[in-house]
């Protein structure tokens, strides 16, 4: 059962490195167009200024 274990930990770090190097991969198109790095910025803005809103609840 050990090398079971050991295969599945093996293809969860294979798929995981798969989907971060997609991720990277995309992440390097949105810095390349200005437009879209624009958008993504005033996105992320708004989901400190939520995140920061629901803290300030909490307190």
């Amino acid at each position: 059962m050990k090398s079971s274990a050991i295969a599945s930990d093996d293809r969860e770090a294979d798929w995981r490195a798969e989907s971060d190097m997609r991720r990277l991969a995309e992440a390097e198109e949105v810095r390349k167009d200005p437009k879209r790095l624009k958008a993504a910025l005033a996105k992320a803005k708004e989901k400190i200024a939520e995140l920061q809103g629901l803290d300030a609840k909490q307190k």
